[in-house]
């Protein structure tokens, strides 16, 4: 009879199934463990880190991504910036809050470091734990506040930029709506903290708040190590051979790669900046269950079958056949991360060749096995993928990619806090490191998109005809899946009555 455990691996699609028992036979190997860090030198940063303070010191004040995942995210602006916002509602106790957010700063050493220059490579520097202060904003002259004034105060807060060097780099602020109703904003630089980091100060501040309005301690388990141990180690284990088999594979994946040429509304800044906007879209919780069965059907995922959409978008949109999207994995695959505040997800590049011929589930295939490898491949840091193939540098674009593909996991349950109730809230972001970047979400059965995209690039005009034409395709793939990829439908009615019908008025 097999265990849970197979149990659960075998409700996985197969090639997801070879890539965990893969995983897991080679942690049963292991003897290695994550130790404690010589806290008498100083402290490396892992390679992530070691990109984003690169980043900072090469151009402080709004540096380019070169592929460190930003999930929010600005060196010196709020590119590089990661948070979330709660709102609360109900009696809220504020210095039980502040005392719940001082334990986590204390709990946390990401929360707690700086980075220095020592010998001319960058350092981590954690600092002793001090009394720490939850400001209070009220929404000014507003006696009942507009969701306009929140969001520009919360957008004004969320792009405060902080000094890697100097610090903090973790700051809680508290919005005062009424006095039963408020809304939390937590902040970090991404280079101490990512998406699910951010998970993990939630729940915690959650437990830590609930036993400070008791006057008592959480009953959290003690962390086996921190961050700084997590990038020693790193450095320690992702050198030489051990890591020469995973590069083989990029760097023949990768081989001749080319950055997709969207058509732009305006020609590419010498030097790329941080401006962006949302465009958002909804794949209707009927199509969503229609592409979910095609990708079971076909042994693979609901997120392998939107990043083969997108690759034909995008072939569709630019004429290219060769198209690489990056993507990004969590990163946590020990169990000592697994709640460790730190900045641990890894970009992966998903590069296929688009054959318009090939009928759908044929590319898809591809796709899959292409995902598969890059999955088997994920622990290669993305920072020493760019130095082993070595792209051309350009101030104007990223290594490698300059469009994403996300997947982010199904909304959250509100988080109880005590006797409040606490709902997850959307920060306004108008940042980007990318051309073009596109999240999906599972809510509620249908599947939220979201398109943040340069402004310095494209017009909001642009980029909903590309969520439209998305939409039209997805729904073209639901309904006939076994059609050429050439033959994929794309433009919307209106677009295709203006191409048959009105150009074609000849009178």
């Amino acid at each position: 009879m097999p265990s849970s455990k197979e149990s659960r691996i075998s409700a996985l699609p197969a090639h997801l199934q070879e890539v965990l028992r893969r995983r897991l036979a080679g942690r049963a190997q292991r003897t290695d463990t994550i130790s404690p860090a010589d806290r008498t030198k100083p402290l490396p940063l892992s390679f992530s880190q070691q990109r984003l303070w690169f980043l900072n010191e090469f151009q402080p004040g709004g540096a380019q991504n070169e592929g460190a995942q930003n999930e929010g995210a600005q060196t010196g602006g709020a590119e590089y910036n990661s948070g979330l916002a709660l709102r609360l509602r109900g009696p809220l106790q504020v210095p039980a809050l502040t005392v719940a957010v001082g334990e986590l700063v204390a709990r946390h050493e990401s929360l707690r470091t700086t980075f220095e220059e020592v010998d001319g490579k960058g350092t981590q520097v954690v600092h002793p734990v001090v009394d720490l202060v939850v400001p209070v904003r009220e929404l000014p002259g507003a006696t009942a506040p507009t969701d306009a004034a929140l969001d520009g105060m919360l957008s004004e807060e969320f792009g405060r930029p902080f000094d890697l060097r100097h610090g903090p780099l973790f700051r809680a602020v508290l919005v005062r709506l009424a006095d039963d109703e408020h809304v939390l904003l937590l902040v970090a630089h991404h280079i101490v903290t990512d998406g699910a980091s951010m998970d993990v100060l939630v729940d915690e501040l959650a437990a830590m708040y609930a036993a400070a309005t008791e006057g008592r301690k959480a009953d959290l388990p003690a962390l086996p190590i921190h961050y700084a141990d997590f990038a020693s180690w790193q450095r320690n284990q992702l050198s030489g051979p051990a890591l020469d088999g995973g590069l083989d594979y990029w760097t023949r994946q990768l081989a001749g790669i080319s950055l997709l040429e969207l058509p732009t509304d305006r020609s590419r800044p010498a030097i790329r900046t941080s401006m962006g906007a949302v465009q958002e879209f909804t794949v209707p919780a009927e199509l969503t269950a229609r592409l979910g069965e095609l990708a079971r059907t076909h042994d693979t995922t609901l997120f392998t079958a939107l990043v083969a959409a997108c690759q034909v978008l995008f072939a569709r949109w630019s004429g290219q056949d060769d198209i690489a999207v990056g993507t990004v994995v969590s990163g946590r695959n020990r169990p000592e991360l697994a709640g460790l505040v730190g900045f641990f997800v890894n970009t992966l590049v998903l590069r296929a060749q688009v054959d318009r011929t090939q009928a759908f589930p044929e590319f898809l295939g591809t796709v899959r096995q292409m995902v598969f490898d890059a999955l088997a491949h994920q622990d290669v840091p993305f920072e020493r993928l760019v130095d082993a193939v070595r792209p051309e540098r350009n101030l104007s674009r990223n290594p490698l990619f300059d469009v994403m593909v996300l997947m982010h996991d199904e909304q959250r349950t509100p988080q109880t806090f005590a006797e409040l109730r606490a709902e997850t809230m959307d920060i306004s972001g108008h940042t980007t490191a990318f051309d073009i970047k596109c999240e999906f979400q599972v809510v509620d059965g249908a599947l939220r998109g979201m398109l943040t995209y340069s402004t310095d690039l494209f017009d909001a005009a642009t980029v909903r005809r590309m969520a439209q034409h998305l939409l039209v395709l997805l729904g073209g793939i639901a309904a006939d899946p076994d059609r050429l990829v050439a033959d994929l439908p794309l433009l919307t009615d209106a677009e295709r009555d203006r191409v048959l019908v009105t150009w074609n008025d000849t009178h």
